[in-house]
């Protein structure tokens, strides 16, 4: 934790009261000695970044009556507003003043001659937060604007944070190490009030604990599993059972006997029904017979079908079913009477093509 000071370190210019010289550059502190105190342009940098991401604006009081405001037994005024600070290397930290009209006229009327800042610092004395600033009459440090030349000190008995303790917290949890205290303060309440609860746990050591069971069941399941893997493939490298195994070669021949099988059966179904088509007039010799054979080796039922939405040719059928016959002439020679020619002029076939002659 930081330590709290106040320190009245400059004078006011009446010419510029709008402009205030809040800290000087570099080294600082009073001329007889003791607590010193650092500024460089990249701690001041911090501050003005602080102060850019506030709401409110910093309060100039007088004679630091706001800290002891608890106590007060009455109001405890403003003298003055702030916001924008400003660093200008080689003087120190500045900021822009609002003051009251109460003030305005106190210090025209050089009834306050003074500024205090209060800040906080480290343990190296390096100025790491400004709290607010006030109007005195007590000067404190030679070589400011116009100032002089004792010091006043405030301590309210907050004890610094312990600079190798800070950095192991900052370690533990995962801040940076210029991290401050309220930054591990807000880390720490973080931890409190999500990963501790989530787990269940009072404290870190108790968190870790649980962490470690985890891992522990975790390491035991990985374990458990490369034994039952182990298990099996130990099983499987002895010889193979003949009553529960048969050998690739044998299902390979059974395979092959069962399609050979297959494909006869498919072909047996195939020339009995082109046969009985063939008998009564749904298909034709030739390149009709062909494609449905065809067909049928690949696609039996829908060879069917297209066979079964044919008509038969009732002539046909009954040249073979009632014992009708050709009539030939003196030289054996197929002749076809007039109902059997224009059978086959309706189905685009010539004698030739039906009694199987050429002439």
């Amino acid at each position: 934790m930081w330590k709290l000071a106040t320190a009245s370190l400059s004078g006011i210019n009446k010419d510029n009261t709008a402009r205030i010289q809040l800290f000087p550059a570099g080294w600082f502190g009073a001329p007889s000695g003791g607590q010193r105190w650092f500024l460089d342009a990249s701690l001041a940098q911090r501050l003005i970044d602080a102060a850019n991401s506030r709401v409110n604006d910093y309060q100039f009081d007088y004679e630091h009556q706001s800290l002891n405001a608890p106590q007060a037994s009455g109001p405890v005024p403003a003298s003055g507003w702030f916001k924008s600070l400003t660093w200008v290397e080689g003087e120190g930290l500045f900021a822009d003043v609002k003051w009251t009209e109460r003030a305005a006229s106190l210090i025209q009327a050089d009834e306050y001659r003074y500024v205090s800042p209060t800040f906080r610092y480290d343990e190296q004395g390096n100025v790491r937060e400004l709290v607010n600033a006030a109007l005195t009459n007590m000067p404190v440090l030679d070589g400011m604007r116009q100032v002089a030349a004792s010091l006043m000190f405030f301590d309210n008995g907050e004890k610094p944070m312990n600079e190798n303790l800070r950095l192991a917290l900052c370690a533990i949890m995962g801040l940076k190490q210029e991290a401050d205290e309220a930054a591990i303060q807000t880390a720490l309440e973080d931890l409190q009030n999500n990963q501790l609860k989530e787990a269940n746990c009072s404290s870190i050591g108790a968190l870790i604990d649980a962490h470690k069971a985890q891992l522990t069941a975790k390491d035991q399941a990985i374990q458990e599993g490369q034994t039952k893997i182990a298990a099996l493939s130990a099983a499987q490298t002895g010889a193979p059972d003949p009553t529960k195994f048969v050998p690739v070669a044998v299902v390979d021949d059974l395979r092959n006997e069962l399609a050979s099988l297959s494909s006869q059966i498919q072909g047996d179904k195939v020339e009995t029904l082109l046969t009985a088509a063939l008998s009564d007039g749904r298909v034709m010799k030739g390149a009709d017979e062909d494609n449905l054979r065809e067909l049928g080796k690949s696609n039996y039922a829908l060879m069917e079908k297209m066979i079964g939405t044919r008509k038969p040719i009732k002539a046909l059928s009954q040249l073979q079913s009632d014992g009708m016959t050709f009539e030939g002439g003196r030289d054996n020679s197929v002749e076809l009477n007039a109902e059997q020619l224009a059978i086959c002029s309706q189905f685009g076939n010539t004698a030739e093509d039906l009694t199987g002659e050429k002439k």
